[in-house]
């Protein structure tokens, strides 16, 4: 288990990241700066002796943790939250600030692609999403972001953010056998509620792809955590794809496939899912 103990102290280092082409720095005290390093090992780093055209700072004042941006942003954080929930705001911070930066839609979201075209798994169910996403690795299919991606209305281009997959201890039975050695190798923590996940890099899955800069987005599935005892998705109609939580991402609809999934086994879920992106959302 990882701490941040001893980072109130700690001078700051950088981490020099290439989000959307954009240049961004993230500085951090040393522990949680090596940290970071390793949850997004799968983001690009801009050459040393370029200009950050973003920073984000995340540092310890007056017994909190501020994430601070040159953009102007800011989040405070309690001293006592988990080394996670620090990293994730900084990477959000910094996912924002480039999407106001370029011009993007900031999209919280699993983004997978096969192919050369993506699907975007969105929805309450994190655990589900990451748990689908993974067997989907298995299947020759490669992230574009774990649970951040930058979304061009303009191009309907997904650009991806490499961070590492956070999966709930409990979760880990549901992952392909491959992946078991991946968490194994993974760094684990605990939240000050006692829940225990892991920060897992889907490299060491051992798989022959993993990451993909960007792919044009032609799929949206959301996951809500409905279940039966065999799979389903249910093609949304165009009254449900102007919800607040749709309308967001000023999608053209017409090039983008939407549905709901219910959930039976990941096996199973999966041949769903590939029959409906083949059948439905490529050729959209």
């Amino acid at each position: 288990m990882l701490s941040l103990d001893g980072g109130r102290a700690s001078a700051l280092e950088a981490v020099d990241l290439r989000l959307a082409d954009v240049n961004v720095r993230i500085a951090a005290p040393h522990p949680l700066a090596r940290q970071i390093d390793l949850v997004l090992a799968g983001v690009p780093r801009f050459d040393e002796g370029r200009t950050p055209e973003l920073t984000i700072v995340a540092a310890m004042r007056d017994d909190a943790w501020e994430i601070t941006g040159d953009d102007g942003s800011r989040k405070v954080l309690a001293a006592t939250s988990a080394v996670p929930h620090v990293i994730g705001a900084a990477i959000a911070s910094a996912v924002h600030g480039v999407a106001a930066a370029r011009g993007l839609v900031p999209m919280r979201a699993t983004v997978i692609a096969r192919d050369g075209r993506a699907l975007a798994m969105i929805g309450d169910d994190w655990e589900s999403a990451i748990g689908l996403a993974t067997h989907l690795h298995g299947r020759g299919w490669a992230y574009v972001g774990a649970d951040h991606a930058l979304f061009d209305p303009q191009t309907h281009t997904a650009y991806g953010v490499g961070k590492s997959l956070y999966v709930n201890a409990s979760s880990i039975s549901e992952m392909p056998l491959r992946y078991r050695r991946a968490v194994e190798a993974s760094p684990w923590y605990v939240t000050p509620q006692g829940i225990a996940f892991y920060a897992v890099d889907p490299r060491a899955a051992g798989m022959a792809q993993t990451w993909l800069a960007s792919a044009p987005l032609r799929g949206v599935v959301v996951v809500d955590g409905a279940m039966d005892d065999t799979p389903s998705l249910e093609a949304v109609d165009a009254k449900r794809r102007a919800d607040e939580r749709l309308a967001r991402f000023d999608l053209d609809w017409s090039q983008v496939a939407l549905a709901d999934v219910r959930i039976g086994g990941f096996v199973e879920t999966c041949d769903v899912l590939e029959h409906w992106f083949e059948t439905t959302a490529r050729s959209c």
